[in-house]
């Protein structure tokens, strides 16, 4: 259907329509003549597929995010919402942004997705009660190991360093 718009018309047509990977976004171009791909679901899961497109296109490959990157995302995002949440505290109680944690919970998913024993880290997540005590999780379930929940877990350098614990994760 998109190759016959694409034919009948003179202005550009965009293709969409399960685009989960840069070889799905290549095969959308390559079989419709669309002047480009809009992505959807896929980018929650995975934010760097804008840029594994780009490599894609340029090159034939790309890099695929590690387990650090996603801790990154992770922590970073959730380290805002909660600094948002902190900083609405000062405002009229109607416009405060309330508690984080089923914010954090909605976006678990999405983001612990392609992450080895992601399942685990989302009922960790899902049984926290704050968004502190998801942060928390968080950071032990990518710490692997780590005896105190008050680290802050990997460092940048440490990707293939990361394990994964077994057990479900508890912070005190």
């Amino acid at each position: 259907m998109i190759a016959a718009v694409k034919q009948a018309v003179g202005i550009p047509v965009i293709g969409n329509g399960d685009i989960r990977t840069p070889e799905d976004a290549a095969a959308m171009v390559a079989q419709t003549g669309c002047d480009g791909v809009m992505i959807g679901r896929a980018a929650p899961a995975n934010p760097w597929i804008f840029r594994q497109i780009a490599q894609y296109t340029a090159t034939g490959s790309y890099e695929r995010a590690t387990a650090d990157d996603r801790y990154r995302l992770i922590r970073t995002y959730f380290s805002m919402l909660l600094e948002e949440a902190e900083a609405s505290q000062a405002l009229p109680k109607d416009a405060r942004m309330g508690e984080t944690a089923g914010k954090m919970k909605q976006f678990a998913s999405w983001f612990t997705h392609g992450v080895p024993g992601g399942a685990k880290l989302r009922a960790a997540i899902y049984h926290a009660r704050t968004g502190t005590e998801v942060l928390c999780q968080v950071d032990a379930f990518f710490a692997a190991g780590q005896e105190s929940c008050g680290e802050t877990g990997p460092g940048p350098d440490s990707a293939d360093q990361l394990g994964f614990p077994e057990a479900v994760l508890i912070c005190d």
